[in-house]
């Protein structure tokens, strides 16, 4: 089976979105901050922040529980079913893009990310 640039591009998609949630976020938080917070938590922000910081949590949180569990499981089904053995790869992008996406989340200011992570 030939690798499709759709099926790359699909597969990546949700580790594109939520690096671009999570990007857009600290932007928003930013120019409606006018700096990085400096307390863990929400206290003081505005409510538009608050949801926007609420969509990426979720968002990242549900794409990471699909990649550690439905991911391997779907890879591993692809293998067993020689039909389906060419969309492995497709699985296996996925889980690259969603690294790649964790690994450049490192990549905000640190007190973003302190934020983020707390």
């Amino acid at each position: 089976m030939k690798i499709s640039r759709i099926g790359i591009f699909i597969s990546a998609l949700p580790g594109i979105i939520s690096l671009g949630f999570y990007y857009s976020l600290a932007i928003h938080m930013r120019l409606s901050l006018g700096a990085w917070p400096t307390s863990i938590g929400e206290r003081g922000f505005p409510s538009a922040l608050i949801t926007h910081a609420a969509i990426e949590w979720n968002y990242f949180w549900l794409l990471l529980l699909f990649s550690i569990s439905i991911v391997p499981a779907a890879i591993l089904v692809c293998l067993l079913t020689p039909r389906w053995r060419g969309f492995a790869k497709y699985f296996v992008f996925h889980t690259m893009a969603v690294l790649a996406c964790i690994g450049l989340m490192w990549l905000a200011p640190k007190p973003f990310v302190h934020w983020w992570l707390d």
